[in-house]
This record gives C-alpha cells, sequence and structure tokens, in this order.
C-alpha cells in the first residue's frame, strides 16, 4: 500500500547559543504550542511535534497544503517572544509514516528525508525552504512564494506576530473579534496587520492551497 504525503517541517532555532539562559526551552514550548493549536485546525490531522538535538525541532503539518501556512504559523509563535528568537524552516512534502504511537523518532520516508537535506543545504540568508518528493508543475513558483513570505515574516515584530497568529489559522477573523480579544482598537489590530504584511500572506497563502 503506497504511503500517504505528509509535509514535514524541520527547523532549529537560529544562534541558540546567544540566547539568554532559558530562552531555547521558551521557545521549544511555543513551537508545542502552536502544534497544538494547529491540531484543532478544521479538517487538520494531528500536527505533532518534537524536539531533536537541542536546539532542532520536526513538526507534522496538519495537511500538506497548509504548509506554508504552518511554517508562518510556527514562526509567528516564535517572534511574538522577542525580537531575536527565531527559527529556519525547511519543508519536505512527499510519501512517509508517522506511526500513531511514540514520537517522531520511529517516523520514516521521503518527506522526512528531504525535511532534513533541505535544513542541512540551507544558506543564508534563507529561513523557509521547501522541496517534493514528486513536484508538480507549479512546484517552482510555490518555492518563490515560499522565498517571499520568509522575507516578509522575518520582519516581524513581537506585536506583529502577536496579532498574525490571530490571521493565520484557516478562514476568516475580523478584525473587531481580534481587538476585542486583545483589549485594543480596531485600528491598532489593522496597524499590526497593514505592517505585518498580512494582506500579501493571506493572497499567498491562498494561491498555495489552492495548488496544491
Amino acid at each position: 500500500m503506497p504511503h500517504a504525503d505528509l509535509a514535514v517541517l524541520t527547523g532549529d532555532i537560529i544562534k541558540s547559543s546567544r540566547l539568554p539562559e532559558g530562552t531555547l526551552d521558551v521557545a521549544m514550548a511555543a513551537l508545542g504550542a502552536a502544534a497544538a493549536a494547529m491540531s484543532a485546525w478544521p479538517e487538520a490531522g494531528a500536527a505533532r511535534f518534537a524536539r531533536f538535538r537541542g536546539d532542532g525541532w520536526q513538526c507534522l503539518a496538519p495537511r500538506p497544503a497548509q504548509a506554508l501556512r504552518a511554517a508562518l504559523f510556527l514562526r509567528a509563535h516564535l517572534r511574538a517572544l522577542d525580537r531575536e528568537t527565531d527559527t529556519r524552516i525547511s519543508v519536505g512534502i512527499g510519501p512517509g509514516i508517522a506511526p500513531l504511537g511514540g514520537g517522531l523518532a520511529a517516523a520514516s520516508g521521503a518527506a522526512f528525508e528531504l525535511s532534513g537535506r533541505g535544513l542541512d543545504d540551507m544558506t543564508r540568508p534563507q529561513t523557509f525552504a521547501v522541496t517534493w518528493a514528486a513536484p508538480k508543475p507549479g512546484a517552482g513558483l510555490i518555492a518563490a512564494v515560499f522565498a517571499l513570505a520568509d522575507e516578509i515574516s522575518g520582519l516581524w515584530t513581537p506585536r506583529q506576530a502577536e496579532v498574525m497568529i490571530e490571521t493565520l489559522g484557516p478562514g476568516d477573523t475580523a478584525q473587531r473579534q481580534i481587538a476585542g480579544r486583545r483589549g485594543v482598537s480596531q485600528q491598532a489590530i489593522a496597524k499590526h496587520l497593514s505592517a505585518g504584511g498580512d494582506w500579501a500572506l493571506q493572497r499567498a497563502l491562498a494561491a498555495v492551497e489552492g495548488e496544491s
């Protein structure tokens, strides 16, 4: 029986050795919380998360089509902590097996191999990468969208990232609802979303998910 396609995100915390004591553990907890939140997205599979090699981590996207959304959501949770905490993210899309019992250490398949290899091959200033076991005709354009999303999200301030977390889940969230939850004005939310590139990222996500 053929293995189902998975989207595997592999990453490491950037310049982790320079972070203040305890920050790395806080960062990993934030990524784990993001994965748990993604598991509650509509029609989502479990976005399982595991920490590897000290500052390394791995996560399953809820669905392969949501790989870019998952990468941005994970980054937003880190950027919301402070301006210094960030991660590289390599996405591998292809066949794979992630056993329901235990962690991701027992997982296998092309998606996991591609994701790890992509992280090893990444060079500055790139922090997002995506590769496929069987690229579709639009794969080159999707990779370019990943690069543009990387550039935009890498400039988020903590406040912008906090607000972006609210809009990166699937579906529409009204600015007034975000403002009500956060106890600020709708104008303040609109300002942060505009500065964070929300309008462009939403169009990018719609395009990528429509092609995947």
